[in-house]
Order: structure tokens, then C-alpha cells, then sequence
């Protein structure tokens, strides 16, 4: 029999004699703003005047415009197939924001949109009629305020191979799973000769968000996301400057088994997030410099926080960009095992400078992480190499350390930027997060099939809770298994009902 239970009490029984459980997350302890949805950022300063004039080239080209929403009724397309067995670059003249564009068909060699969208009041919704999958789906060509939704199905897009975003923007990814390719996430335009857009001052790649993705068993990165040379790079004797990226988020994914990083921004400008992320088993291929579990790259202002980075052979999560930077509530284990008798850092800093912009210094927040099993290179390590630091704030850290030396607080806690404060950064193997029981007020389980169930909960929260986990423990071998992770949203107190399909 399958039986479901919450943290031991028993709530249904299903076919087999696996057991499902939902666990809840809380946090050990919180101080400050941590958890609080809206964050305060510094946004940067611009002093040159090419960017009053990149301004008035885009107003003059009309890419800056008014907001010319459509009134009409929400249409839903049905999109088959524009050549055999292939989805290019249909014809979307007619598509509005609010419409629904939904793929028939189940399987195509390649699904490529090209300069379509929806409008600034509403996206346009791009989903499969039931399922489908592809060895690659890409969106290029100016598309602009889309929706790109795998549906009420979990996953209802599989890409065996590569999502890829090139000079677009205003793009969310939702509910998709890629695996298998050379990268999960590709999102970045490279520089092109034929094309000004390309290179500064040029296209801007602004608002894009992933959520609900699976990206797994990938052989580059699982997100590459924002040029890593934002300097540029030389063609033909002549320096290129690539064009930014602007107001990313990257939440609620699950990212295993990706030979080189698991998550990597670079040249994202103002307003990155990147939260609520599981990265597992990343840097598989023991490659240095594309083997950390989560980067905010250089040329990158926002916040990394409540993500959980688990086992690795390089840096957890590495922060190399501009401004305030805030890095909180993330749970890193077993980082940095890269063979070598010191390893590497669980959590790396470094305050690079982008000689193209006129950045202000990196100044670091790093509060209320856990860090369980730290290689002796550091759990914690600011380098501030540059000279490009404010102080930093090192604090409320909590570090379970086999056999800690007695120093252990200035061996594992490196922190070189000048006048820093690091305060309360002290050992505890209990982890800030807890299991407590899921307080349950209904409970309901309607089987879609033999390996698939609809879960229905309504619960009480407090503004202490981190996350619901949905395990299955296999009988024989005893193995945990988490199938999803559900966030609450905002974390506020209360009643709260959830809907997931969950496939086992």
C-alpha cells in the first residue's frame, strides 16, 4: 500500500507499500528582514552620456513605447504543425496579449517562435494542448511578453536539449522540464556582425523569468543565463561590448546532475533574485572556474536567498557583482569536495570590476545561512582582491563542522574586505530548518493514474515556515526521495490551500 503521511501521522492510503509524506520546513531562527517578499535595492547610477543617447535611439526606433494594450476578449489558437514534423516561426500577426496559443500535436524536431508577443498589460500564453516535447525550443527574433506555460500537467513541456532566449524580452518560463542537452537555460545574445542590436548600446533583455523548472543530467550548465565577458570580446580587431540583461528572476527550480554549474547569471544589471532554488550534485565534471552550484557573475546587482545547494565540487554559491548584495536563508551541504585535501568554499565573493560601467562597490549582506559540512578552505570567503568593497556584513551564520578546530571562526569565516563586521556566526549541526508537524485542516488525494495523484491540502502557516517537501520513502531500501517542493507564498499567517499533481 502507498500510504500518505504528514511527519508520521498517517492521512491516506494508496496502492503499493511505498510511503509518500508532506513534511514541513521551518526556520531555526530569523532576525531582520529575512524572509520579508519586498526587498530594498540600490539601483545604479548612470553618469555617461551615452546612455541619455541610447535612450533617445530607442525612442527614436520605437522600442520604447506607450502602452498599446489589446481591449479585445482573450482568443485561444490552436498551432500545428509549419512544416513536417517541425513548429518555425509561425506566423503570430494575429496573437494579442491575453490570447492562448496551444500546440497540438505531442512531439516536434524543433518549436521555434520568432518576433511575436503580447503587450504590456497582458503576456501572451504559449502551452501544449496536452503535453509535448522537443529536442529544442527557442524564442528569438524580438519576442516580447510571453508566457511560455507547460500547463496543468507537471512539466507538460519536455525538452531534451536546450530551452534558448535570444534578444527577447519580458519572457517567463513555467512548469518545463529540459534534460539531456549541452545546456538546460540558455538565455544571452551573442554578438553578431550584421546585427547593432547586439552590441552596446543595443538590445536590452529585461524582465525574464524561470520558474517550475526541472533542468537535470545536463552536460554543461543547467541555466546559462547573461554574458560572462561583459567587457567584451575582441572580433576583427575591434572590441564588442554585449548587451545587458536587466530584472531577472530565477525561482522554485530544481536543478541536478549538471556537469558544470548548476545556476549561472552574469551581465544582469539591476534586480536579479534568484530564490527558492534546490541545486543538487552539480560541477560533476570537476572542471575549474564551471563547477558552482549558484553564481551572481559580475555586472550583477540583486540577492540570492532560501535556496538549498547540496553536494558539489566546487563554490555553493559564488557573488561577484555590484551594490548592495544580499545573500540569506540559503541551506549549502557538502560543497566544494572537488578531491583535494582543502576543497573549496561553500560560499565565494569576489568584487570584480565591469571597466565598461560605472558600477558602485560591491557591498555584501551575508546573514542567516547554514552551511553543514564546510571543506577546510572556508565556509564563508570574501576576497575583496579588487579593492572594490564597502564593508562587509558577515552575520548570524550557523556552521555544523566536523571536529571544529578551536579557531575555526577565522579559519572557516575569511572575510578581507576592510572595517567588515562579522558577528554571531556560530557552530550548530541542528540546521535552520527543522521539521515540525504540517498542521493540517484538510486532506484530500485523487488518483489520475497508476503513478500520478492530484493533492489537495489546506493548512495553517506561520510566517516562520520555509517550505513543504512531498517525499517518497522507498519500502525496501528505506531512501527518501523529494518529488516537489511546494513554497508558500509570501509566508504569511493563516489558512492556505494547495493543488499539486504529483507524479510518483
Amino acid at each position: 500500500m502507498w500510504n500518505f503521511i504528514s511527519n508520521g501521522t498517517v492521512l491516506g492510503n494508496l496502492p503499493r507499500s511505498y510511503t509518500l509524506m508532506i513534511r514541513s520546513l521551518y526556520k531555526h531562527k530569523v532576525s531582520g528582514d529575512a524572509g520579508r517578499r519586498n526587498i530594498n535595492r540600490i539601483k545604479n547610477q548612470y553618469y555617461y552620456m551615452k546612455n541619455v543617447l541610447m535612450i533617445v535611439v530607442l525612442l527614436l526606433s520605437g522600442r520604447i513605447v506607450s502602452a498599446q494594450c489589446n481591449t479585445a476578449a482573450p482568443v485561444t489558437y490552436y498551432l500545428t504543425q509549419t512544416g513536417p514534423n517541425e513548429i518555425y516561426r509561425p506566423n503570430g500577426t494575429a496573437w494579442k496579449g491575453g490570447d492562448t496559443v496551444k500546440i497540438t500535436g505531442t512531439s516536434y524536431s524543433v518549436i521555434e517562435f520568432y518576433n511575436v508577443g503580447g503587450d504590456a498589460c497582458r503576456d501572451l500564453v504559449i502551452m501544449p494542448q496536452s503535453t509535448v516535447s522537443t529536442p529544442i525550443f527557442r524564442i528569438k527574433g524580438k519576442s516580447h511578453n510571453i508566457k511560455i506555460w507547460g500547463g496543468k500537467q507537471q512539466y507538460g513541456i519536455k525538452i531534451n536539449g536546450s530551452l534558448a532566449i535570444t534578444k527577447s524580452t519580458n519572457i517567463w518560463a513555467d512548469n518545463i522540464e529540459a534534460f539531456g542537452g549541452s545546456i538546460g537555460v540558455y538565455c544571452k545574445q551573442d554578438y553578431d556582425a550584421s546585427d547593432p542590436e547586439t552590441w552596446q548600446p543595443g538590445y536590452v533583455m529585461s524582465k525574464m523569468r524561470f520558474t517550475n523548472l526541472y533542468i537535470h543530467d545536463v552536460d554543461g550548465e543547467g541555466f546559462y543565463v547573461g554574458h560572462t565577458s561583459p567587457d567584451g570580446k575582441e572580433y576583427n580587431g575591434v572590441n564588442y561590448v554585449p548587451i545587458r540583461l536587466d530584472s531577472v528572476e530565477i525561482s522554485n527550480c530544481l536543478v541536478e546532475r549538471t556537469q558544470w554549474d548548476g545556476i549561472q547569471v552574469s551581465n544582469a544589471r539591476n534586480g536579479l533574485k534568484i530564490f527558492n532554488n534546490t541545486v543538487r550534485d552539480y560541477g560533476m565534471l570537476n572542471l575549474s572556474s564551471q563547477q558552482a552550484g549558484i553564481i551572481l557573475g559580475s555586472n550583477t546587482n540583486g540577492d540570492v536567498y532560501n535556496n538549498t545547494v547540496i553536494g558539489g565540487t566546487g563554490n555553493g554559491i559564488e557573488l561577484f557583482g555590484y551594490g548592495v548584495i544580499k545573500c540569506y536563508n540559503n541551506t549549502l551541504e557538502n560543497c566544494g569536495s572537488d578531491g583535494t585535501a582543502n576543497g573549496q568554499q561553500s560560499l565565494y565573493c569576489g568584487d570584480y570590476v565591469t571597466l565598461t560601467e560605472n558600477n558602485p562597490k560591491q557591498t555584501l549582506m551575508i546573514y542567516n545561512n547554514f552551511i553543514k559540512n564546510p571543506r577546510p578552505s572556508a565556509a564563508i570567503f570574501v576576497a575583496g582582491y579588487a579593492n572594490n568593497s564597502f564593508p562587509s556584513t558577515v552575520t548570524n551564520n550557523k556552521m555544523c563542522i566536523s571536529n571544529p578546530p578551536a579557531n575555526w571562526a577565522t579559519t572557516y569565516v575569511k572575510v578581507y574586505t576592510a572595517n567588515s563586521t562579522v558577528t554571531n556566526n556560530t557552530l550548530d549541526c541542528n540546521g535552520t530548518l527543522v521539521i515540525l508537524p504540517v498542521k493540517f485542516v484538510s486532506f484530500t488525494a485523487v488518483k489520475n493514474s497508476a503513478t500520478s495523484y492530484t493533492v489537495t491540502f489546506e493548512v495553517e502557516e506561520d510566517t516562520n515556515l520555509s517550505r513543504y517537501e512531498v517525499v517518497v520513502k522507498d519500502p525496501e531500501t528505506g531512501v527518501e526521495r523529494v518529488l516537489k517542493l511546494i513554497i508558500p507564498e509570501g509566508q504569511l499567517t493563516g489558512k492556505k490551500k494547495y493543488t499539486q499533481v504529483i507524479n510518483l
